[in-house]
């Protein structure tokens, strides 16, 4: 399943809007962190025939509860990384939805506030960060558009596929963590690698590990190689 995870919304239009996307694009499930009182008559209002995903939304004191029960979080972002930051490097709506095919755990998909987005503590608490390409003279686009840009990819390649069968189990959370934080001990008692350099191999190793949308058999594989 794959939900809709808002952080602190500020405009009720806005998770009206992105409620009827919702319902546009086959997603049920809609986490708000943040008060109740964002579903005010303008979000009602907005939300035209998708009342129901109003009314049954999740709310969240913190992002941390919000994605506690998630095998796999991915962050969305306006801004843009590269080679030399690794903490940011993106992939596009299109790869995402393509390689969500795989999936077959719990998947938070996860929007930012309106204003300044998500803050760094919380991108590192997420797998994976994807970015719309959109122009330079006008990058950042308004909240529910972005929301119905990303869940339209994910809704095309599904229809796609239909008849698309794969057995493959995804590898939890619990198993990712566990291969993540075997490959950390292998290099934390291995002589041969300098200090320095040990924290950016930890790093590589876990985008790697997510990005790869690695299966529950691989992980396992994996770890036994590693101890």
């Amino acid at each position: 399943m794959i939900s809709v995870v808002l952080v602190n919304p500020k405009y009720g239009g806005n998770v009206g809007s992105i409620a009827r996307v919702m319902m546009n694009f086959d997603f049920k499930e809609l986490r708000i962190v943040g008060s109740k009182e964002i579903l005010n008559k303008e979000a009602y209002m907005m939300a035209v025939h998708a009342k129901d995903i109003l009314n049954n939304a999740k709310f969240y004191n913190t992002f941390e509860e919000a994605i506690k029960d998630l095998d796999f979080v991915v962050a969305t972002s306006g801004a843009r990384g590269g080679d030399r930051n690794l903490k940011r490097v993106p992939i596009t709506p299109k790869d995402l939805a393509s390689q969500l095919l795989t999936v077959k755990g719990n998947v938070g998909i996860v929007f930012g506030r309106e204003d300044d987005g998500l803050t760094n503590e919380e991108l590192e608490k997420c797998d994976l960060l994807v970015s719309i390409p959109t122009s330079n003279l006008y990058p950042i686009m308004n909240l529910s558009h972005a929301v119905a840009v990303i869940l339209y990819e994910i809704y095309s390649a599904r229809v796609g596929n239909t008849f698309l069968d794969i057995n493959m189990r995804e590898a939890s959370r619990k198993d990712k963590d566990l291969l993540i934080n075997k490959f950390n001990e292998f290099i934390d008692r291995n002589e041969k690698i300098p200090e320095h350099k040990k924290e950016l191999c930890k790093i590589i190793f876990k985008r790697l590990v997510n990005r790869a949308f690695i299966s529950g058999k691989e992980a396992w594989t994996l770890m036994s190689a590693f101890k």
